[in-house]
């Protein structure tokens, strides 16, 4: 019986649950895609709570209740895709990076959730982030798009 692969761990920020969910025209395909390859098992996503409180201000602000209902159940139910509390450790670490690396709060936060789950790559199009962060990879969503489209 062979044994089974383990397939990669992405840790995610918010950007990449608005830019699928609400069909960003940059941004949105790409998203879809890493969103689709977590459905089929291709790949498993991480993401911290403060995911989930960032998605929800400007649908509340905006009384779109619809939306806040939608943003809980995918990050209650979404498949391959797990939501880590904010813990000690993680804190921790997101302290190191935002005092090496002087990333902001959330920011340092995101990553530090991913690298404490031991993700292969944390996904954002934050420009900044690749280029300071160095304890985890930084792609962006296309890179890990392009892979999983075919041709």
């Amino acid at each position: 019986m062979a044994a089974l692969e383990k397939v990669p761990l992405y840790g995610v920020d918010t950007m990449l649950f608005v830019y699928h969910f609400e069909s960003h025209p940059q941004f949105g395909p790409a998203a879809a895609a890493i969103f689709r390859g977590a459905e089929e098992g291709l790949h498993e996503l991480t993401s911290s709570v403060l995911s989930l409180m960032e998605v929800l201000v400007l649908p509340k602000r905006q009384g779109r209740r619809d939306l806040v209902r939608q943003y809980r159940e995918i990050f209650e139910s979404f498949p391959n895709l797990t939501v880590h509390p904010i813990d000690t450790e993680t804190v921790e670490i997101a302290s190191e990076l935002r005092a090496e690396h002087g990333l902001r709060t959330p920011d340092s936060l995101h990553v530090a959730t991913a690298v404490r789950c031991g993700a292969q790559a944390f996904l954002s199009n934050d420009a900044e982030l690749k280029k300071k962060v160095t304890e985890i990879p930084v792609l962006t969503p296309s890179e890990v798009a392009a892979q999983l489209l075919p041709g």
